[in-house]
């Protein structure tokens, strides 16, 4: 029988919206709140410049970063969209992650060792180097725009399903959970971020096992008949061969996963940054691995709890209202919410706020380490180490406020137009980013003139690409009948806009600047300095 703590005594199945939260959960959840602010606090005392509060005297051990960098990448989006996914479907977008170890092995020989080598703090730095102020500037507002927005729709979309469970108000929640976030960031510095991160990474991990737990053996019939029904119903399929330019296949799902990982690991401050932290070269190496192998952890467990929970409701119709079922991101909270017994709910729950918190912490001591890297640094070269750090936390302070105002802002809109907003958003706000990296790793013969002329065409691409798109509806077929139309899944856009970029880039550089070579030392090709230690 599957336990419903939260349908009372009278057997009747609680709604969504209702508090199926019991005083055990509430205990949990509110020592978790109390200890990573106390952790947070407890790094404070040791914050005493800004080098130490954004880059911890780069004496972090390599699996504490590894941890890290998997808890930066996977937010309540694992917890909500992943089992989402293969509940509506089946398992085929796990595909996305297979090109992992390929981005990890690129970044591993070429880009650790030359980030190391070449950079201070900020990502973006290296893009100065190589191709002048503009491109660094161009660096910075991506990154900075993207991830306030990011911030606020984690922050956003959390509240919203905890409110779900709960019945508290979204902007309550919005406000309690970024205040928190705020409070041991803004002291610990990336010491504090990284090792709360540890603590946050093993909850979603144990929040993930015991939620399939549960869904193996608290059903009527026992695994062998749950996973029996799973593979009938084809909801473990995992690859779909035939080709298309439109539809969700195996080839489309590889492609968007090396893009988006590769962006990750090559052009993300907030993992870039970590390749920092480690005493040497290989601990940083060491640490991508371990944060590949718990990503795959991570999505195998929650797509596979999708797919589980499809079952569960199969078998047991009843106990899903069709409300909930219409909306897939909403089964699992649901699930968590009121089939789970009373303390188990709370330690999932945990892990469901910990997968927020360590993206958004992530993100607030990366905004603040571009800031005062990029900006400050270069507006105040007469600061004081005094007057570095004390910027170094208002940066954190205040984009963390104006993430949870613009969280709030967000209320007032759907769900659903949102998160579509969200994807159309970065679709456009990515920029071929990874394409103008590539193109100062991996070629000498790019210039800036070559580079800049390379972005525009790539910009005018993705716009007109997202524009144009039947999926976004922004322009209907009804309109402008002329215009050429792009009709390919929006899952290429992203390399496909950075293929254009790297593409028209290294040809007009041949072109308006022939003969041009960078130095050595700023490409994947200054083999013999880049070996050499940081000095």
């Amino acid at each position: 029988m599957a336990v419903t703590h939260g349908s009372g005594d009278s057997g009747v199945l609680q709604g969504e919206g209702e508090n199926a939260l019991q005083p055990v959960d509430w205990i949990i959840l509110g020592g978790y709140f109390v200890f990573i602010i106390w952790l947070g606090s407890y790094f404070g005392k040791k914050q005493k410049s800004s080098e130490r509060y954004f880059l911890g005297n780069r004496r972090i051990p390599g699996w504490a970063v590894g941890m890290s960098i998997f808890a930066t990448i996977i937010s309540s989006w694992a917890f909500m969209a992943l089992p989402g996914k293969s509940f509506k479907n089946d398992m085929q977008f796990l595909l996305t992650i297979a090109p992992i170890p390929l981005a990890v092995v690129i970044s591993s020989l070429f880009i650790i060792p030359l980030f190391r080598n070449k950079i201070k703090l900020s990502a973006y730095e290296y893009l100065e180097r190589r191709f002048g102020p503009a491109a660094r500037f161009y660096g910075d507002f991506l990154f900075i725009c993207g991830h306030f927005f990011k911030m606020s729709m984690v922050l956003y979309l959390l509240c919203l399903a905890i409110s779900g469970m709960t019945g508290f108000d979204v902007a309550v929640l919005i406000f309690i959970i970024g205040v928190a976030t705020i409070i041991y960031t803004f002291y610990g510095g990336i010491e504090g971020v990284v090792w709360t991160e540890v603590i946050q990474g093993f909850l979603l991990l144990g929040g993930g096992v015991l939620a399939l737990y549960f869904l193996l053996f608290m059903t009527p019939v026992g695994p062998e008949e749950v996973l029996q029904v799973g593979f009938e119903k084809s909801k473990f399929k995992l690859a779909e061969f035939d080709f298309t330019w439109q539809e969700i296949c195996v080839y489309v799902l590889l492609w968007s996963g090396f893009n988006l990982y590769m962006s990750k690991y090559a052009t993300d401050q907030t993992v870039v940054q970590r390749y920092l932290l480690s005493p040497s070269t290989d601990q940083a190496r060491r640490s991508l691995w371990i944060s590949v192998l718990l990503l795959g952890v991570v999505w195998i467990l929650f797509m596979l709890i999708g797919a589980l929970l499809w079952v569960y409701y199969e078998i047991q119709p009843g106990l899903l209202p069709a409300e909930v079922r219409n909306i897939p991101d909403k089964v699992f909270a649901y699930f968590i919410a009121h089939e789970l017994p009373a303390g188990v709910t709370g330690l999932i729950l945990a892990g469901i706020f910990a997968a927020s918190m360590s993206t958004l912490s992530a993100d607030l001591n990366s905004l603040g380490s571009v800031l005062i890297d990029d900006f400050y640094n270069k507006l105040a070269r007469r600061s004081t180490e005094e007057q570095r750090l004390w910027f170094s936390r208002l940066s954190v302070l205040v984009t963390g406020l104006l993430s949870i105002i613009l969280a709030l802002f967000l209320t007032r809109f759907e769900e659903q137009s949102m998160v579509d907003g969200f994807l159309i958003f970065t679709a456009i706000i990515a920029g071929g980013m990874l394409g103008m990296f590539f193109l100062g790793f991996f070629t000498r013969r790019c210039s800036k003139d070559g580079l800049y002329i390379g972005l525009v065409v790539g910009v005018a691409f993705i716009i007109w690409a997202t524009l144009t798109n039947p999926k976004t509806g922004m322009i209907e077929s009804s309109t402008l009948l002329w215009f050429p139309r792009f009709k390919v899944n929006l899952l290429w856009l992203g390399l496909l806009g950075n293929l254009v970029v790297f593409a028209v880039g290294y040809a007009a550089s041949l072109i308006v600047t022939p003969g041009h070579k960078a130095p050595e030392g700023l490409t994947i090709y200054g083999k013999e300095e880049l070996d050499q230690p940081k000095k």
